[in-house]
């Protein structure tokens, strides 16, 4: 049972690269993060934190996904994850990693929706999940962006139970839903304007905070990623899609409220 996390809940955040050491230099130098290596089977797992806190993995695709770089995971918190990775299965999604225990963690799985989207899955034991939410470095929402919105919908609120909410303040002006657990955002889903259905896969999108979206802008620049689409100014700050020197996209914002509350159950996950 996850104590801290309700299932459902995105709890982690893990980039999968074939290049963690390029990764590492990066995302320090973008987010502020110190990095501890952690041993992995073979391999390293580099773990990210702020002020102490675990924000965020860096995994090695090719020690821990099989050689495919996944890009940013966002993982969601189940109670039982061999009966979520089957469901996951049976509702048409692909198992690309099968459950595996990590030491000092807990048990996660890897996910291919019906519709090209990575996600996971993590039942966690010794750590529960992120121990920074909204806080600068931290992060602070997951969207799901996808040609199929109202199917992928159906999807995830399948596996997790979740309730919807419409919103229609989306600054792109493009149909925006919520999936919530009880009254609790958890993840948006934006619907990608296109034009021919699953032209292009679904991805899951992780937002980070910044203090400045300004001048990470200018720090992604200097340290080798590209800005793409933005700045945009949402309600709940600007915001703006990067992709980090090995291509992989993220979204880093301007945080003005919280997209996601603080956790309220844990006071170890703290703004």
């Amino acid at each position: 049972m996850n104590h801290r996390f309700h299932a459902g809940e995105a709890v982690w955040v893990e980039l999968c690269t074939p290049d963690p050491d390029k990764a590492e230099q990066f995302y320090a130098a973008l987010l502020g993060w110190s990095v501890r290596h952690e041993p992995l089977g073979s391999g390293t797992y580099r773990m990210c934190s702020i002020d102490g806190r675990d924000v965020a993995g860096i995994s090695d695709a090719a020690a821990l996904h099989g050689g495919r770089p996944r890009g940013w995971i966002t993982y969601f918190a189940v109670d039982d994850i061999e009966r979520s990775a089957r469901q996951a299965a049976d509702l048409g999604g692909e198992l690309v990693t099968r459950p595996r225990y990590l030491p000092a963690a807990g048990t996660g799985a890897v996910v291919v929706d019906p519709f090209g989207a990575v996600f996971g899955l993590y039942q966690g034991e010794s750590r529960a999940g992120v121990q920074a939410l909204n806080s600068v470095g931290a992060l602070c929402w997951n969207e799901l962006n996808t040609g199929e919105p109202e199917r992928s919908v159906r999807y995830y609120r399948s596996l997790f139970g979740y309730t919807t909410q419409q919103r229609d303040d989306s600054p792109t002006a493009r149909p925006y839903t919520v999936l919530m657990l009880g009254e609790v955002p958890v993840a948006g889903v934006l619907e990608l304007d296109n034009e021919w259905p699953n032209l292009l896969p679904s991805k899951w999108i992780t937002y980070f905070t910044v203090a400045s979206l300004d001048a990470a802008l200018a720090r992604v620049t200097a340290l080798g990623g590209t800005p793409t689409v933005g700045p945009v100014d949402s309600p709940h700050g600007r915001l703006q899609l990067v992709k980090d020197p090995g291509g992989h996209t993220l979204c880093l914002i301007e945080l003005e409220g919280g997209l996601r509350p603080d956790h309220p159950s844990d006071p170890a996950v703290q703004r």
